[in-house]
């Protein structure tokens, strides 16, 4: 992967460039969502007294919809038809923010995917990040203070728009913080920070104060939905700090996050619930299907177990039947994996109607004592306790209820 282009280098201090601060869906599950986060980032502008970079998702639930929309009407739609439509939640989110922070005096810059500076490459739903320019970027900031960004999109070398792939948002701000030289890149999501598992599974879920660029990247290779892998890489070389914090709760008790970066390892457990368990007739087979997937853009998980080789596959990816072969999926399946501080992984694969519980037993095996700090990190938080996740209601605002496939209007066979 190419490095960072522009910007310095070196130790990452707290108040270089702009702010870079990025909301996920979960900050717009409502139309309120927006005037928060509009409110806070005029606080923030006037407290920092530098230029804000604001990098936005699309509304919770959005672009899970408009792929469900998508595969009703094509089984394999183009790569680039399906960049198009699934772009559009975090435009749409754009041009909400940008209207918001208007309404509270703040003039913003809302940019498209060609003003992020963003280089991809690859299949245009799932393209890699190559470049950052930060010129693009500065361009924008000599027009506004205050730049409104669209999470988890670049431009090819022919200035189309490409899918940096799903949850990416992550990616887009790390990258533009590297490029402009901030010292802190600031995630703002639904969970207290970075846990120990997953709050929505086990409710004894550590929030770590801090943890090391490769802990969360392992935690992240071995399928946490914490941040995005390579948002980590792109962090690390560009010398930016990550501090993951939860939104709207950013101000109130057990708002302070976790810093990723030069802190300490952890260990924690992850649950691939929404990924789906194949079984393989042998090892090889196993791993080409897994080379495969990956120079698609998608990482899979490889273990063996009595019953054979199997691989785990992140759910609802396009094309990814065709490339596991005589492959037996395992609906019923789901596999628990414990990462361990020293890098060691264990998995155990179970029934799914048995997950939650599974992950629940070897989260208390990691950290038998509540209150005990986690092995090798910094001072916890309190458990990390999860709102109830919501899909927003306006994410139809695009395209309506859901119809299932073979209904009216979309597609007959």
């Amino acid at each position: 992967m190419a490095g960072v282009s522009g910007g310095p280098s070196g130790g990452a201090g707290p108040d270089r460039g702009p702010l870079v601060m990025k909301f996920g869906g979960s900050a717009f599950a409502d139309l309120d969502g927006f005037a928060r986060v509009a409110r806070y980032t005029a606080r923030r502008a006037a407290e920092e007294k530098r230029p804000v970079v604001v990098v936005v998702s699309a509304m919770s639930g959005t672009t899970g919809r408009l792929q469900q929309t998508l595969g009703a009407l094509a089984d394999d739609p183009p790569a680039p038809v399906a960049a198009m439509l699934l772009t559009s939640g975090e435009t749409v989110s754009v041009a909400l923010l940008a209207a918001a922070l208007d309404a509270v005096g703040v003039s913003a810059l809302p940019l498209t995917a060609a003003g992020t500076g963003l280089l991809g490459e690859g299949p245009a739903d799932r393209a890699g990040l190559v470049r950052a320019d930060p010129a693009v970027l500065l361009a924008g900031l000599e027009d506004s203070p205050v730049l409104v960004v669209p999470g988890g999109q670049a431009v090819d070398a022919a200035g189309r728009t490409v899918m940096l792939g799903r949850n990416s948002s992550d990616l887009s701000a790390a990258a533009m913080a590297g490029a402009l030289g901030a010292g802190t890149c600031v995630l703002f999501s639904d969970v207290p920070g970075v846990c120990t598992a997953d709050p929505w599974l086990v409710p004894a879920a550590r929030t770590l104060a801090e943890i090391s660029y490769e802990g969360v990247r392992r935690m992240s290779r071995h399928g946490a939905k914490v941040v995005h892998e390579s948002a980590v890489d792109w962090a690390e070389r560009g010398g930016v700090r990550l501090h993951c914090r939860p939104f709207p709760w950013a101000d109130g008790a057990g708002g302070s996050g976790t810093v990723v970066g030069e802190g300490p390892e952890a260990a924690a457990v992850v649950a691939h619930k929404s990924s789906d368990v194949w079984r393989f007739r042998s090892g090889p087979e196993r791993r080409a299907a897994a080379r495969g997937l990956l120079a698609d853009g998608l990482r899979t998980t490889e273990f063996d177990s009595a019953s054979g080789p199997y691989l785990v596959v992140p759910a609802g990816g396009r094309g990814t039947e065709a490339l596991l072969g005589g492959a037996r999926r395992h609906d019923d399946l789901c596999l628990i994996t414990t990462v361990h501080a020293d890098g060691r992984a264990e998995h155990v694969l179970v029934s799914r109607a048995d997950a939650d519980a599974e992950a629940r037993r070897c989260h208390a095996l990691l950290y038998p004592d509540p209150e005990a700090e986690p092995d090798g990190a910094g001072a916890p938080g309190p458990a990390a306790a999860a709102p109830v996740k919501a899909r927003s209601p306006h994410s139809d605002v695009l395209f309506g209820a859901p119809q299932p496939r073979g209904s009216a209007g979309l597609r007959d066979r």
